[in-house]
């Protein structure tokens, strides 16, 4: 019988699988998807925005990444086109814009850092805790429960800089009128860990769905079998962890309606754990932390490090160090 179960070959359910096997856990990992590892290939960009929950992931279920992706010939690399350095990017906009401009931009994502530091405790280094902050308390760090992402992008004094915020969402196939304003935290993120690209020994590029196969052999080493026919209740095992996502979106907070702020949405997202299901665990694209795959990778480490404790008693969260600036 396994200790664990994860539903879903998603991004946070490996990532949940690999800790917990690398911590002596038997794992099964069960999906209906037959072609999972493609489902999660398209899920993957060119660049990678945010390298170090890969770099975690590795470190903390075997092999350093370096290693791992050294088997494949490749590598991580800088991709500084276009600039997301600070000073670097200052300079651009100047040359293009005229200073005023690219002091506009470098005050906005200034701005978005601090946006980023608030939110890393609320979902992506630690769970949710839902009675942690009032809305007020959230407003003051930056985080405001009403505004929009086209309600920020609107602030900006040039059209280019505007297209640069409500890209976070149109990007991806949504409505920036309907998306919270700190989604902006994501432009801090690029400017703060740079872009990143795989590329073989001879410098040639490298699709960044290599990653899938790294992540699977990692699986495979770790003992990790993923079917279709694990059990999927806490009763037949000794813990689940859920990573299906129910698709929970974002709504345009409705102004007659004082508790439904864009904190309410959140508030109302599946918890990691839940008193009321002990052994069941929850991390998804819908998972706090965001939908992204850096953002999953984090959502199902909090999940490993939750089941571990519930397993053992024992706490192996990391001191983030590893998420640090």
């Amino acid at each position: 019988m396994s200790d664990v179960v994860v539903l879903g070959a998603t991004w946070a359910g490996l990532a949940a699988a690999a800790r917990l096997a690398r911590v002596g856990h038997r794992v099964r990992v069960s999906t209906t998807d037959p072609d999972w590892a493609a489902t999660l290939r398209s899920t993957l960009a060119p660049t990678l925005d945010f390298p170090a929950p890969w770099r975690d992931l590795f470190k903390k279920s075997g092999r350093p990444a370096a290693g791992a992706l050294g088997l494949y010939g490749v590598e991580l690399v800088a991709d500084r086109t276009p600039p997301t350095d600070r000073g670097e990017r200052w300079y651009a906009d100047k040359d293009a814009y005229g200073e005023p401009i690219a002091d506009a931009w470098r005050s906005f994502v200034d701005a978005a850092d601090d946006t980023w530091q608030a939110l890393r405790p609320l979902g992506a280094e630690s769970p949710l805790d839902p009675s942690a902050a009032s809305d007020e308390a959230l407003k003051r760090t930056g985080l405001h429960p009403r505004r929009t992402l086209a309600d920020v992008a609107a602030t900006l004094p040039h059209p280019h800089l505007r297209e640069r915020v409500t890209r976070l969402a149109t990007d991806h196939g949504l409505d920036p009128g309907a998306q919270p304003a700190w989604l902006t935290s994501r432009l801090a993120i690029e400017r703060t860990f740079g872009r990143w690209r795989l590329v073989a020994s001879d410098g040639s590029p490298r699709a960044a769905s290599i990653l899938v196969d790294v992540v699977a052999d990692r699986l495979a080493d770790r003992g990790v079998i993923v079917d279709a026919d694990a059990p999927t209740t806490a009763s037949a095992t000794r813990a689940v962890i859920d990573t299906r996502d129910p698709q929970i979106v974002w709504h345009r907070p409705r102004p007659w309606r004082p508790s439904d702020t864009f904190f309410d949405q959140l508030r109302r997202r599946p918890p990691i754990s839940d008193p009321a299901a002990p052994g069941v665990f929850a991390a998804s694209a819908s998972s706090a932390a965001g939908p992204e795959p850096w953002a999953q990778l984090l959502s199902g480490a909090l999940a490993a490090y939750a089941a571990h404790a519930f397993l053992t008693g024992e706490d192996i969260r990391p001191t983030n160090k590893a998420l640090s600036r």
